[in-house]
């Protein structure tokens, strides 16, 4: 016989094998879902090329589910001196094949001054894309650089 220290309760359960089922069951779908790989995955690339003073392309991977469709936005920041960073952005979208897709992502910048652009040097990336059957998302961040290529 099992002791109660004061305040317990016994708790009975009438049919202890099928909570147990219920609980293994929960249990399995559980550790599943969370195996499962993602459905979309993506990359970013060493080097950005600059284009000009208003674009650089942002090589990168990306992998989805066959027959989906997917929307990615890229950005990027840019310290640029004088307490001054330069930021932008891009988009894509497209069908997914199942395979492995490179992309060269145009990204332009967002300067409230005339003149002022990307230039080449240092930076960071950030792209987050989504597929949209199954529903999935991604995303990595990753610091670059802007040259010439």
């Amino acid at each position: 016989m099992v002791r109660l220290r004061p305040g317990q309760r016994r708790l009975v359960v009438a049919n202890v094998p099928a909570l147990g089922n219920v609980a293994a069951g929960s249990l399995l779908f559980s550790t599943a879902a969370s195996a499962a790989p993602s459905p979309i995955t993506t990359g970013i690339a060493q080097n950005a090329q600059f284009i000009s003073p208003f674009q650089i392309n942002v090589p990168m991977t990306l992998s989805c589910a066959a027959g989906s469709g997917y929307d990615l936005s890229l950005s990027v920041v840019q310290p640029e001196g004088f307490q001054f960073t330069m930021f932008g952005g891009g988009n894509a979208s497209g069908q997914c094949d199942g395979k492995p897709q490179k992309l060269a992502v145009p990204v332009f910048p967002f300067s409230p001054f005339p003149g002022f652009g990307w230039t080449l040097g240092d930076a960071v990336a950030t792209v987050d894309a989504c597929q949209f059957n199954p529903f999935a998302c991604d995303g990595a961040t990753k610091a670059i650089h802007i040259t010439l290529l």
